[in-house]
């Protein structure tokens, strides 16, 4: 009977394995929310936060804290708490991409706020070796190149740990005490550039970085970044490149520059041992990024660091900035003794710019398309690729074309109507990827007449907040608080308006926009403030963020950044609108006034923009000399 029983009651079961008679009520909230017991230690928890990780990847910076945390959380502490060192070991053969990576590195942790420095060995050995090296150098049966090779990576790796601990010669040379301690209250970040091939060269840098006797009370965090490239045609282009530019094929034969750095990327590969010690903090790249693993990383490098690797990506594409539309112009301000409103409309002026702007992009747009089509076998479907670029503008099924198709008679007309509007309807002219702020003189910039193109509407490109003194012009501000003024004068960017920010916030509130800009592959329009655009314009140029209060913006130009091989950004300037000097983009500068010259050379190649002062009424020639004043523009303009 008992076994009868066993049958009826495996009978009885349901699909989810319980009896029919006593299966328990699921409730609705469990398809959305999940269970509601609440989460409690176990051994496989407690097993995970424990999980095998080594203490050099991120000691904790105060030895009293550990006595605040049981010891089986003090690992994922250990990788989550943030360093005021932070190395970066690149890893890979030659021609992978090593040091574009570095400098785009370089570039953005610097633009964040932290110090960082690459540490080129290259340049060391070149050094070491009195000038270039062929690939015999690197042959590991090469008794004395190794020895040299040694040599100038413990140079390099000496250089660096002194940096970190700010103890270079001169580092407080020339340097005012307030700067010597806004700089040492900056986290630092050394990268350490090089092949780094081997577990054994990593096991070294390891020990040197994080050792307990010479490194106590120094704490360091090290994480590996490893670029791995298997496409041929990427190496092959990538191979070109160092040919092109490295110092080592100056003066060169390109076939025997060719010949020599394949020899050398032999040599490297029949030692080359990848990365494959979980108990380190590692990120490997694969193709440039088209895959990325990671391995331990928290904290800053999860939230910052990796989504700008997956953003970066070797193509060329332009990347436009430009000031919202004008409002309403200076006289008629005056007249109505108004201050600007964030809420205020594009006047006369603003239209006219908005409608230049349209026939600008498109010209820069099709020109961008037509040149990818000479390149290539196919039209790179926008709406796709990065998962973002130009949402929903593409029609589906028109991904992919041959040039020939493309050429033929009768799919000439079909080339303007490639891709459409929100609306999935309406034939858009040209692609592009545009983002906005929310303000109401921003977003009328970019409506273009007839032309449902789809807006990213972000409040992080909204103009720098004022807090107290919004609606308040600077010179008001400077009678009325003046001890805060001096402030603002003699530090702009880290000087906060009482209930609102300081020029340095906004690096914080860009940088999801910087890494959304980077990830794209097709055209970028960004319409937003002076005070965004100055930190924008910093990155792309790759100046000190701390200085772009004194970046000037004129009004009715757009800023193309294109970018160069090397990591960086080409930028050129079109003034697409040309008014007269009384409708000039005015800026208070106290018994003066900032006018871009209209008769300067548009679309000219500059690094700073060309421009004079002038005083209202006068011609943009009649230069003045302005009162001191801080170098921030912001949106104010003089009443």
């Amino acid at each position: 009977m008992a076994h009868s029983k066993e049958n009826n009651d495996d009978d009885n079961r349901n699909d989810d394995g319980y009896l029919g008679t006593v299966r328990p009520s699921v409730s609705s909230e469990y398809y959305t929310r999940g269970s509601a017991e609440l989460a409690t230690e176990s051994a496989l928890t407690l097993a995970k936060i424990q999980h095998s990780v080594n203490v050099h990847m991120s000691p904790l910076n105060h030895a009293n804290s550990i006595a605040l945390y049981p010891p089986h959380t003090l690992q994922r502490l250990r990788l989550t708490e943030k360093n005021e060192r932070l190395v970066i070991v690149l890893v890979g053969l030659p021609g992978r991409g090593k040091s574009f990576i570095a400098r785009k590195l370089q570039n953005f942790l610097t633009w964040r706020g932290s110090e960082c420095k690459v540490f080129n060995v290259g340049k060391y050995r070149r050094t070491a070796a009195a000038g270039a090296c062929d690939a015999n150098f690197f042959d590991s049966k090469n008794a004395a190149a190794a020895r040299m090779r040694q040599e100038a990576a413990s140079a390099a790796l000496r250089d660096m740990l002194r940096w970190l601990d700010n103890e270079e010669e001169g580092a407080s040379g020339g340097v005012s005490a307030a700067s010597a301690n806004a700089l040492r209250k900056k986290d630092r970040v050394g990268i350490y550039d090089a092949t780094n091939s081997t577990k054994d060269r990593r096991d070294w840098i390891l020990r040197e970085c994080t050792d307990k006797t010479f490194r106590a009370g120094k704490p360091t965090g090290v994480v590996f970044v490893e670029s791995i490239c298997d496409d041929k045609d990427l190496l092959q282009e990538n191979y070109m490149t160092k040919v092109n530019g490295s110092p080592d094929y100056i003066g060169m034969d390109k076939e025997e520059a060719m010949a020599d750095i394949l020899k050398r990327a032999s040599l490297y590969e029949e030692a080359y041992e990848t990365i494959d010690d979980d108990s380190q903090s590692y990120i490997k790249m694969y193709n440039l990024s088209s895959k990325i693993l990671v391995n331990h990383i928290y904290g800053r490098m999860a939230k910052s660091i990796v989504p700008a690797l997956m953003a970066w990506n070797i193509g060329t594409r332009p990347v436009f900035i430009c000031r919202a539309g004008q409002t309403m112009d200076v006289v008629e301000r005056e007249t109505r003794r108004r201050s600007m409103a964030r809420s205020e409309s594009l006047g006369p002026n603003g239209t006219a710019f908005r409608d230049a702007l349209f026939e600008h992009m498109r010209e820069e747009c099709l020109d961008f398309v037509n040149r990818r089509k000479m390149v290539g076998s196919f039209i790179p479907n926008l709406s796709t690729g990065t998962g973002t670029s130009i949402n929903g503008m593409r029609k589906s099924g028109m991904s992919c074309m041959s040039l020939a198709s493309l050429s033929s008679p009768q799919n000439q007309a079909q080339e303007d109507d490639i891709y459409v509007g929100i609306d999935g309807v309406t034939p858009l002219p040209f692609p592009c990827h545009i983002m906005s702020s929310t303000m109401p003189r921003a977003r009328q910039t970019v409506e273009w007449k007839d032309m449902p193109y789809p807006v990213q509407m972000l409040s992080n490109l909204n103009p720098l907040d004022k807090g107290d003194f919004t609606g308040q012009e600077l010179e008001d501000i400077a009678i009325e608080h003046p001890g805060w003024y001096q402030q603002l004068v003699e530090d702009p960017f880290h000087t906060r308006f009482p209930g609102g920010e300081c020029y340095g916030d906004l690096t914080s509130r860009l940088e999801s926009v910087v890494v959304d800009i980077e990830q794209q592959v097709g055209p970028v329009l960004v319409v937003s403030h002076v005070s965004i655009l100055q930190v924008l314009v910093a990155y792309f140029r790759g100046t000190p963020v701390e200085s772009c209060t004194s970046i000037a913006l004129p009004l009715n130009t757009v800023l193309k950044f294109t970018p160069s091989k090397g990591g960086g950004w080409q930028e050129s300037q079109f003034r697409v609108v040309s008014l007269s000097p009384s409708n000039c983009d005015l800026k208070s500068m106290d018994n003066g006034m900032y006018c871009h010259n209209p008769s300067d050379n548009d679309g000219m190649l500059y690094g700073t923009p060309k421009q004079v002062l002038c005083k209202e009424g006068t011609s943009p020639d009649v230069l003045i000399s302005p009162l001191p004043n801080p170098p921030i523009w912001g949106d104010h303009v003089r009443v």
